[in-house]
């Protein structure tokens, strides 16, 4: 296919990665950058020889060689950007979490054009080569009938940093909420998007706890997003969620995630690791249960950032859907939502189901 010129809007730590990719896949140019801070968009373009830096989104969405945009800023500026660009007929790839909230997403579809691709990069884990062999065995149906899910993932808290981190990563009121926005929707995006037809949550029921009193000068001031997260979630068909996710974890990391049906599980692990192989355990009438090595991961870490693009500039081409198109991130936002209401409101909350 002919390369999609891409225009980078955000040229951060991940926005430069975007820039980053698109110089290096086939199927993809970096034509523009745009930041806030033009020396750093002018840096990057030099670096990865980006013909044009722009001084506002007007002039990017006036160059005929941009074809769709990435919005590699925080989630409380997209918005208004967004519109600009889907106004402007482009393709749009959205950095996670696509939105602060589900509302926005059903903006972002009220603006979509009928042939616009419109995505969110929390796709990233299932954009892996690692993740074709989990679910290849999901789509045998070697787990017999689909049953639940336990996901595990907390991260200790680092030595006290000499710069502090993002202020986002742990403001809602610039990234919707702490951690669950940061990572819970890669999770979720692993978890509903694992099996041959997406799983469908109906309720949450959630727990949410902020930053350790010892940790408060680990990140930057005014910091009140969630940092450990449990949740119930029931989805159709019966298929249940076990699910915990936290940093800044005063005690030692734990991974662990493992799919569950009435004639096998499946112990995998989202975050490739060098020390650790997926492995298939399957009922067996005679030794009662046997197993069997899915994968190895390898010694070499794959590129995280590149799956995702590639598949995005794949659904601009073919108009296929990409891995998370805006209907099935619509379902992960509103899953987020749906625990960022139940912890206030302690009680157990349906999830939006209509986009």
């Amino acid at each position: 296919m002919s390369p999609v010129g891409i225009g980078v809007v955000g040229c951060g730590v991940i926005g430069t990665q975007h820039v980053r990719v698109a110089s290096a896949l086939p199927g993809t140019r970096p034509q523009a950058v745009l930041d806030l801070e033009r020396d750093r968009a002018e840096a990057v373009a030099a670096a990865h020889e980006v013909p044009t830096v722009c001084a506002d989104l007007e002039e990017m969405l006036v160059l005929p060689e941009v074809e769709a945009v990435v919005m590699a800023v925080p989630a409380a500026f997209r918005m208004p950007m967004s519109r600009q660009v889907l106004a402007a007929g482009r393709h749009l790839l959205l950095e996670k979490p696509v939105a602060m909230n589900a509302d926005e997403v059903r903006l972002l579809a009220s603006w979509r054009g009928p042939n616009q691709v419109v995505a969110c990069c929390a796709a990233r884990f299932r954009c892996l080569g690692s993740f074709a062999p989990v679910h290849a065995v999901l789509a045998a149906g070697k787990l017999g009938t689909p049953q639940g899910a336990v996901f595990r993932a907390l991260t200790p808290a680092p030595p006290r940093p000499e710069v502090l981190p993002p202020a986002w990563r742990l403001q809602s009121r610039l990234n919707g909420g702490g951690v669950l926005m940061n990572w819970g929707c890669y999770d979720l995006d692993y978890l509903l998007g694992m099996w041959p037809e997406p799983l469908v949550p109906r309720t949450v029921r959630a727990r949410m706890w902020g930053l350790g009193p010892d940790y408060r000068n680990f990140v930057a001031p005014d910091s009140d997003g969630e940092t450990h997260v449990t949740a119930w979630i029931e989805c159709e068909d019966g298929f249940q969620i076990s699910y915990e996710r936290g940093e800044y974890h005063p005690g030692p990391r734990r991974a662990e995630c493992q799919v569950f049906g009435d004639r096998g599980s499946l112990d995998l692990t989202m975050v490739p690791n060098r020390d650790r192989a997926d492995t298939l355990w399957c009922s067996d009438d005679a030794a009662g249960c046997k197993s069997e090595t899915v994968q190895r991961h390898p010694e070499r870490a794959a590129d995280l950032h590149s799956g995702v693009v590639e598949d995005f500039c794949r659904a601009v081409r073919s108009g296929c859907e990409p891995a998370a198109g805006l209907e099935f991130s619509f379902r992960v936002q509103a899953t987020l939502d749906a625990m960022y209401r139940s912890a206030r409101t302690g009680c157990t909350v349906e999830v939006e189901s209509d986009l």
